[in-house]
């Protein structure tokens, strides 16, 4: 049995919570997956633009690869460092830092004149997200209305899918249909984070007591969860993996093989496979999470096959089949292994959430940045359809190792 919100919020480090006025606890709850949505969207915003920003500023595709880079430079960091530090200090703190980057990030980019504007923008980028990932997750444990850590588990990972997924779609279609393609994704992104400044400056102020130890030190997880953690967290970075390419290089290598120069069109197949990860994570009340991480695992197995058929013979339907077969494993492994984390936090490590929670995203996000870079360096050296097959084997061999220890030894 999953313990009450009294018992989570009681921890060292958490904030506290009147059980007689459940609706506060549900507007803050509900206020926290508003702003980790709009955050991740703003993050994604780039993924629609970068052949603008090559057709003005004239970069070659290994600049594109290294912006990216310099994206994950910060983000991973950050997740190492913040989410443990809001353990210490609160949440608050740590979420308005990240939702600041997030703001002075957009207005960088929205206003870029040069390759160095791009890197600087993106370095923001990754900070907020690195900021804003696990102390959310936390936050929306602490938070959740009757202390259920499933729900929580299910806003985390719905804010994240969603983020990235509209952020490339509503920036495909800026960029498309909108005067200033290059500013008006940023604007209206901005404007979109007032809600999220109102949410966090509302947020209840952290409890007196604080977790002991130092105020920045890597995340750790605690002996009593490591086994689950690990089985959970593994096929998580195989289907971000999946997914970073979907958000990095998938759109520009889907336009050339439809042989359409529609920036919708890529910034769609990216969209359309988070898409289908959110409805999954909708759908899937009632199923365990270890049965659906496996579920997810042998769809993943499937879509990264099916990449590789995209590639040798071009076919919109067998791309849609493929994108929504990956986009359901997506969301099957993600929240799975979101639920089964968050439930051992709230048994065995309620005052070790952020730091766990952390360690879990670097997993998520370590495995969408390697997919990411890999596939754009090789992009370098031969063609976008044999990196992209590459990558397919490499990311097969992982899934299956990830289903093996997951059927090998119950969750």
């Amino acid at each position: 049995m999953a313990p009450s919100i009294s018992t989570i919020s009681a921890a060292p480090g958490t904030e506290h919570h009147d059980e007689t006025q459940p609706r506060w606890p549900a507007r803050h709850f509900h206020g926290l997956g508003y702003t980790l949505t709009i955050l991740t969207l703003g993050s994604n915003i780039p993924t629609a633009l970068y052949g603008l920003y090559r057709a003005d500023l004239g970069f070659s595709p290994l600049t594109q690869t290294a912006i990216f880079a310099a994206y994950v430079a910060t983000l991973v960091p950050a997740l190492f460092l913040l989410g443990p530090l809001s353990d210490r200090i609160g949440r608050r703190p740590v979420l308005l830092a990240g939702l600041a980057a997030g703001a002075l990030g957009a207005i960088v980019l929205a206003t870029a004149h040069t390759t160095g504007w791009l890197f600087a923008g993106r370095l923001l980028q990754g900070l907020s997200i690195g900021a804003c990932s696990a102390a959310g997750a936390a936050a929306l444990l602490q938070h959740v209305p009757a202390g259920h850590p499933r729900r929580a588990a299910r806003a985390a990972t719905v804010t994240a899918a969603g983020g990235c997924a509209l952020g490339p779609l509503w920036a495909g279609l800026a960029a498309e249909y909108l005067p200033h393609p290059l500013i008006t994704p940023y604007a209206v992104f901005v404007l979109a984070l007032i809600p999220a400044l109102v949410t966090l400056l509302t947020l209840p102020a952290a409890a007196t007591a604080r977790t002991p130890g130092r105020l920045l030190e890597p995340p750790r997880v605690p002996a009593p969860i490591r086994s689950v953690f690990t089985r959970a967290a593994l096929p998580v970075a195989a289907s971000w993996a999946v997914a970073g390419l979907f958000l990095s290089v998938a759109p520009a290598w889907i336009t050339g093989l439809l042989g359409t120069t529609n920036l919708l069109v890529g910034a769609a197949a990216a969209s359309l496979m988070l898409v289908c990860s959110v409805v999954t994570q909708f759908s899937m009340r009632g199923l365990e999470p270890l049965t659906a991480q496996r579920i997810g695992l042998a769809c993943n197995l499937l879509g990264v096959v099916g990449l590789a058929l995209v590639g040798a013979a071009p076919n919109l339907i067998l791309l849609l089949a493929v994108t929504t077969c990956v986009g359901i494993g997506h969301g099957l492994t993600f929240a799975g292994g979101m639920q089964r984390v968050s439930a051992a936090i709230a048994t065995h490590a309620p005052d070790a959430g952020g730091s766990v929670l952390a360690a879990f995203f670097t997993c998520a996000y370590t495995g969408m940045a390697l997919s990411s870079l890999a596939v754009g360096l090789l992009m370098n050296h031969q063609s976008a359809t044999t990196a992209v097959t590459e990558f397919s084997i490499a990311t097969a061999l992982v899934t299956v190792i990830a289903l093996v220890l997951n059927i090998s030894r119950h969750g």
